[in-house]
């Protein structure tokens, strides 16, 4: 049987400095998957999370998966093993089903981590990087999600990490109406964080390093070029950075220059972070990373305690269902030989038949052939994949072994 395995570290295990140091450039995500040294590999990185899911033939040593990933980004294992958790087997299928359904996410049920698990798999899958293992794992995660948020009302009671910033934003601004909002980076995070700020306040600017993409809302905002951002994020109440990159965009020393006096809220959404952390050791500034956001969560929780069960009872059905057809993978395997073995007997036994009869007509011949074909997809399907669909692994495994013996 082909093994899962999955390695990674989150928000619970590690804070935003170690998260940071283990961010994947889009090149060098791609060129790994394409290069991939196990037999199936899927890269799930987001603001919260980098996770690693592998599929091989061989057994994985002790060590190894997160050895590779701290040697893909540059950091020894020495330093960093201890941030990452490790998964095998069962384990794995439970772990991606409760993350593709938001319950491991800050904001508990959001909706966000589907997409981005959605477009890791579309990555992998059209890279050609996964294979029947991966494929059906994060298959059966997304239908089990969806069902999730079909059938219960948790993702109406969730909160994802713009909404989160933009309740940080109301606790420290009362009032936004007569404020200005700048947000860097327009992504999908920057797009979404834009509908919120609208609903409180039409002083908004954007900037994003593709300037191109800044107009395009310009009926709605002012657009900046991001050269030119430092002429006005010291000038603006609120800032919210959401680019992805490696290195900080806004500087300690640089925004100081920039800030005017008055209070400034700084939010930043990039993992890396997009600002030096010192920022917020300024006078009158208030800065907040991911991580912090974590506190606004309690206050959504009790609300969704009914609708969390509801989730868990469809996140197990969906665990079941996958872990049923993972264990039956072998056994599939080996009925589908039974059944061609099958077949192969039903033509040697019609051809020697027809050669006892060489006087029959071509038509008839034709026939004779067809009866023994039918005959044995009819055993086949009443007697091996009958007992799949209603056994254990373990007793299909038996009544192989058994069928093997008397065929024998």
């Amino acid at each position: 049987m082909r093994k899962i395995y999955m390695a990674g570290m989150s928000h619970k295990v590690a804070d935003i400095a170690v998260r940071e140091k283990f961010y994947i450039p889009m090149d060098i995500k791609t060129e790994t998957l394409q290069r991939k040294p196990f037999d199936e590999l899927l890269i799930l990185a987001t603001c919260n999370r980098t996770e690693f899911y592998v599929a091989s033939d061989r057994e994985l040593e002790e060590g190894e998966l997160v050895r590779y990933i701290c040697g893909l980004v540059g950091q020894k294992f020495e330093d960093f093993g201890q941030f990452f958790y490790v998964k095998c087997g069962d384990d794995v299928a439970h772990h991606v089903m409760n993350v593709c359904a938001g319950l491991d996410s800050v904001a508990v049920g959001e909706d966000q981590i589907l997409n981005q698990i959605n477009r890791a798999y579309e990555t992998a899958h059209q890279l050609g990087a996964t294979g029947n293992s991966l494929n059906k794992l994060f298959q059966s995660a997304i239908h089990t999600t969806k069902r999730i948020k079909t059938e219960t009302n948790l993702s109406k009671l969730s909160c994802n990490i713009p909404f989160l910033a933009m309740k940080q934003v109301l606790k420290t601004f009362d009032d936004l109406e007569n404020r200005s909002v700048y947000i860097i980076g327009l992504g999908e995070m920057g797009s979404l964080m834009l509908k919120y700020v609208q609903e409180y306040t039409t002083h908004i600017f954007a900037s994003s390093r593709t300037f191109s993409n800044a107009e395009k809302f310009a009926d709605v905002l002012t657009p900046v070029p991001f050269e030119n951002r430092y002429d006005v994020v010291g000038t603006c109440d609120v800032v919210i950075l959401c680019s992805a990159c490696h290195d900080p965009i806004i500087t300690r020393d640089e925004y100081a220059a920039a800030l005017k006096e008055k209070s400034h809220l700084v939010i930043d959404l990039g993992s890396p972070r997009n600002g030096e952390a010192s920022i917020g050791e300024l006078p009158d500034v208030t800065y907040v990373c991911v991580d912090e956001l974590q506190k606004v969560v309690d206050e959504n929780r009790r609300l969704r305690v009914i609708e969390l069960e509801a989730a868990q009872k469809i996140l197990q059905e969906g665990i079941e269902e996958f872990l049923q057809w993972y264990r039956m993978d072998d056994v599939a395997k080996l009925i589908n030989v039974q059944a061609e073995k099958m077949m192969r007997m039903a033509s040697e036994e019609s051809e020697k038949l027809l050669r006892s009869l060489p006087n029959l007509e071509t038509a008839e011949s034709e026939k004779i052939q067809m009866m023994f074909e039918r005959f044995a997809k009819k055993i086949a399907s009443e007697y091996l994949y009958k007992v799949k669909d209603k056994n254990s692994p373990e007793d299909v495994q038996k009544y192989l072994e058994c069928l093997c013996n008397v065929s024998s």
